[in-house]
């Protein structure tokens, strides 16, 4: 079974650069955790999408309301839908975020270019987006990019590479800029070899590799977010658990760090306990925090009004 959104919009007019003469089978279908909730996996995504979600009221502005692309994680294999993407877009529409949910493709299938076309569609997603910003009634200079785990990876890759030219023009949405205006993290794989030496501390070398496939390997090898910061990267905010034996915690200390060399602007909050995966959070527990500090980031940074 394949997602379908009827108001699914489609990155590209045809073949997505860099799947060109391959096939591949979209599957969506349901999971259920140890805890009995249940996941919406989607994974083998051939055509990637932005799934819009727009809030039903939205707080007078002559230059429109700000907006996020959303980047679900999945250790790069598959993209946890709901959790990581369709809740977290309801909850920004209550803030007045138009949120935008991104199926893109991943390392893991053998595209020809399996280490580039991640990037390439969180590229396409943000241009999007701005391009479209007037019809949408959004502020162009008010569109970031929030990923979870492997989508907070991504999410800070497009904030360190969305210059890199991964694919050719293909129409005037092209011509806009892929930067996003802020960048959000949330407990983010960073560094291949920040978590591997970080790994080695908890559980073994081959434990942490084990949980790595070759395509994934790939793009974590190619692109190292930390070591792609410059003074134009845009302001970060960042969470993270201190018992997240999935992504470590040094991988969100390095990019902060790396940003704050850099001298960009960087917020970093790590909870004692919650482990990995939590999305939205507990609001009885401190990983429901990371949204009342975002808010307040965000009012900060100027994005959102008081």
């Amino acid at each position: 079974m394949r997602l379908v959104c009827d108001n699914a919009i489609k990155l590209f007019p045809g073949t997505a650069p860099g799947s060109e003469g391959f096939t591949l089978e979209e599957e969506f279908f349901y999971e259920k955790t140890e805890e009995g909730k249940v996941k919406h996996i989607v994974q083998n995504v051939l055509e990637p999408e932005l799934i819009p979600f727009f809030p039903e009221h939205s707080a007078e502005n002559e230059n429109g309301m700000p907006a996020v692309m959303i980047i679900p994680g999945g250790a790069f294999r598959r993209l946890v839908y709901n959790f990581e993407g369709e809740d977290i877009a309801r909850w920004l529409n209550t803030l007045g975020f138009a949120a935008f949910v991104l199926k893109c493709r991943l390392p893991v299938n053998e595209h020809p270019s399996a280490e580039d076309v991640a990037l390439i569609d969180v590229q396409r997603g943000l241009r999007l987006i701005r391009y479209n910003a007037p019809e949408w009634g959004i502020d162009s200079k008010k569109i970031g990019v929030m990923g979870f785990s492997a989508g907070g990876f991504l999410s800070a890759l497009l904030a360190t590479a969305y210059d890199k030219n991964v694919y050719q023009r293909i129409d005037a949405a092209d011509d806009v800029t892929a930067r996003p205006d802020f960048c959000v993290c949330g407990y983010p794989m960073i560094n291949y070899d920040v978590s591997v030496e970080a790994g080695q501390r908890y559980i073994s070398k081959e434990e942490m590799l084990a949980g790595i496939y070759p395509f994934q390997e790939l793009v974590l090898k190619k692109y190292k977010p930390d070591e792609l910061v410059t003074p134009q990267t845009p302001p970060v905010f960042i969470f993270e658990t201190d018992d997240d034996m999935t992504t470590l915690a040094d991988n969100s200390v390095c990019f902060y760090m790396a940003a704050r060399k850099a001298r960009v602007s960087a917020e970093l909050h790590i909870f004692r306990t919650g482990g990995h995966g939590f999305g939205l959070g507990d609001d009885n527990t401190q990983t429901g925090e990371w949204k009342k500090l975002f808010v307040n980031w965000a009012r900060g940074l100027g994005v959102l009004g008081n």
